[in-house]
């Protein structure tokens, strides 16, 4: 039988995750809708993509007096080993990951994992170690994905579906999480995104109480890894038409925290 302040902590946690998603979601949205002129049907990238980097011209449009068409939401060049830190390390230390971390710390801490000790989820300290495992294990994971990208030669950008119906599109960005491409643009295992997992799920085994360092946990939390990048995979897919779904409905702008410190980054 689940107790009163059970159910209490499920809700909180339910109506924050939803609450945060919406706020996500539309900040996003916004930042994308804002970025696309109204009489263009030029697609705009994320906003921690800039589209100085990836080719939106649509595929019937011949570009520099060329007849070759372009293809769509393909990056324009390849991306250095700075370029590679900007976008998998940097997001992981900035003021935007600060944010999100917190956030989904007072989400463990509402509705705390079965069987974890009492000193984990409750009072300041439990949200400090709860808040220092999620920091540790995606900082883990962003330097994971860059080391294997470099050494590897992945380009670990997401490239758009050139289908125009859903479940390709959707069917795409879930496959891109595990097939992503080299510098060259050939299509290859995206070893970089197990590294990344692997990271975030074994980095807790060092310090996480007993009960929650074992190789099932480790997986579990690789898993959820995998899962969360096939969702930002979503999410850029589909970005677009979902940024000119908020603009047509008036949604106000809600900014989020930077991604970097300095207002003259950009990520790739």
């Amino acid at each position: 039988m689940i107790r009163p302040p059970a159910v209490r902590r499920m809700t909180c946690a339910l109506v924050l995750t939803i609450s945060f998603g919406c706020l996500a979601i539309r900040a996003r949205g916004q930042d994308i809708a804002a970025s696309v002129p109204s009489s263009s049907n030029l697609e705009s990238a994320l906003p921690d993509a800039p589209s100085a980097l990836v080719d939106e011209t649509p595929q019937n449009a011949p570009t520099n007096g060329s007849s070759q068409p372009k293809r769509f939401g393909v990056p324009t060049g390849p991306i250095g080993v700075d370029g590679k830190f900007k976008l998998l390390v940097e997001p992981q230390f900035g003021p935007r990951a600060l944010f999100t971390t917190a956030f989904r710390t007072g989400i463990r801490i509402a509705k705390p994992a079965s069987g974890l000790p009492r000193d984990w989820h409750d009072g300041a300290e439990a949200y400090g170690r709860l808040y220092g495992d999620s920091f540790a294990r995606n900082g883990a994971e962003g330097i994971a994905r860059f080391s294997a990208a470099v050494m590897l030669h992945e380009d670990p950008r997401y490239r758009r579906s050139e289908s125009s119906f859903v479940i390709p599109r959707f069917s795409h960005a879930l496959m891109f999480t595990f097939v992503d491409r080299t510098d060259g643009g050939h299509a290859t295992l995206a070893v970089s995104n197990f590294a990344g997992a692997a990271a975030n799920g074994f980095l807790g085994n060092v310090y996480l109480p007993s009960g929650f360092n074992d190789l099932t946990h480790a997986g579990q939390r690789g898993i959820d890894t995998l899962a969360g990048l096939a969702g930002q995979n979503v999410l850029q897919e589909f970005a677009p038409d979902l940024g000119r779904a908020l603009k047509m409905l008036h949604i106000p702008h809600i900014p989020l925290p930077p991604v970097w410190w300095t207002p003259n980054h950009s990520t790739p």
